[in-house]
């Protein structure tokens, strides 16, 4: 049996096959700093859901959700812009609408670090710490208090 070989097609057309317009790939830029530029509370309720021209459609889950964002949409944009969204954006609409899912992010592999008692760091440390108001930052001096005297244990 003699296999049948397709007339050749323009390599514009298989690029577009798997390759997302212009215009999609700055609403997915835009899209992928929602989560990250701003805060979870924000991300709860109004989420991205095309961009048109530049200017972002968000759907938020209430007209009072609506309203408050659309106060805080200059600064939103500020965020926005300097965590990377680019320049193609040029404005934000709020809209009362269903929220689209999350998108998923791929888990990398992160450990998260073990308790560390404060009881095995120095007493001194242990008390400076505790006046850190900050958990994360408490968090990661402790971590790095504890490996720093389990390498010098070692030795």
């Amino acid at each position: 049996m003699r296999r049948r070989r397709d007339k050749p097609r323009p390599l514009a057309e298989l690029v577009r096959k798997i390759h997302p317009a212009p215009d999609q790939v700055d609403a997915a830029r835009v899209f992928g700093w929602w989560c990250s530029a701003l805060p979870e509370r924000i991300v709860a309720k109004a989420r991205p859901v095309r961009l048109e021209r530049g200017i972002l459609i968000v759907h938020v889950s209430s007209s009072a959700w609506a309203q408050e964002l659309h106060h805080m949409s200059a600064d939103l944009m500020m965020r926005l812009r300097k965590a990377g969204a680019g320049p193609s954006l040029k404005g934000i609409r709020f809209r009362v609408g269903p929220l689209p899912d999350l998108p998923r992010m791929r888990s990398r592999h992160v450990r998260e670090p073990a308790a560390i008692p404060i009881v095995a760091l120095p007493e001194e440390l242990g008390r400076a710490l505790a006046t850190v108001g900050d958990d994360d930052v408490r968090r990661a001096v402790a971590s790095a208090a504890t490996s720093s005297l389990a390498r010098e244990k070692k030795r």
